[in-house]
């Protein structure tokens, strides 16, 4: 897909797998995209913590949940709905 879109994470599902609330979208994405987003990540940049080894549903509510986060879409898996992203934790935009 390429396409990226962005917002806050509010809660995480499993060691690998969160919900986002899609609050920022690219204009030149291709696919339309749900409010709230299911997210499995294929990779973690966050440059406070460049190392994201931790696997657990609980590791990962402390390394995202509550924070803003954006993601390029590398698909949509048609079984799960559930989007596999490259996931970058980023300072909110102003006046989030």
């Amino acid at each position: 897909m390429g396409d990226g879109i962005g917002g806050p994470v509010l809660s995480c599902l499993s060691g690998d797998t969160f919900e986002m609330s899609v609050t920022h979208f690219r204009k030149d994405n291709a696919e339309d995209y749900d409010k709230i987003e299911r997210i499995k990540i294929a990779k973690v940049d966050d440059p406070e913590s460049p190392q994201y080894e931790e696997r657990t549903q609980e590791d990962l509510e402390r390394a995202l949940k509550g924070k803003f986060v954006t993601c390029n879409v590398q698909y949509r898996d048609k079984k799960t709905d559930i989007l596999l992203c490259n996931v970058f934790v980023q300072k909110p935009p102003e006046g989030f």
